[in-house]
């Protein structure tokens, strides 16, 4: 006799979660973090662990680039504000 098992659920934050990440970094990590808490729950059937840890990883760096830009862009902005030329 053959035994029918159940198909496994992926998480539904940690999916959410890692399409985010490329979308809106910052909310991509918080989510991630959230579903990682999710996932490790005892007794939590779900998968999704690898997309919620991938998800950190993208957020974080995506965060990460984000902010530099951002920075490198005010300097730009008011070296140009208080007028002077980029590159003299």
């Amino acid at each position: 006799m053959t035994e029918i098992t159940g198909t496994t659920k992926t998480n539904t934050l940690a999916l959410v979660d890692f399409i985010a990440a490329f979308v809106i970094p910052l909310v991509g990590l918080i989510l991630g973090i959230l579903a990682r808490r999710q996932l490790s729950t005892p007794g939590n059937p779900e998968t999704g662990r690898g997309l919620a840890r991938w998800a950190m990883v993208i957020g974080a760096l995506g965060t990460i680039f984000q902010l530099a830009f951002f920075i490198v862009w005010l300097s730009m902005l008011f070296t140009l504000l208080n007028g002077h030329t980029i590159g003299s």
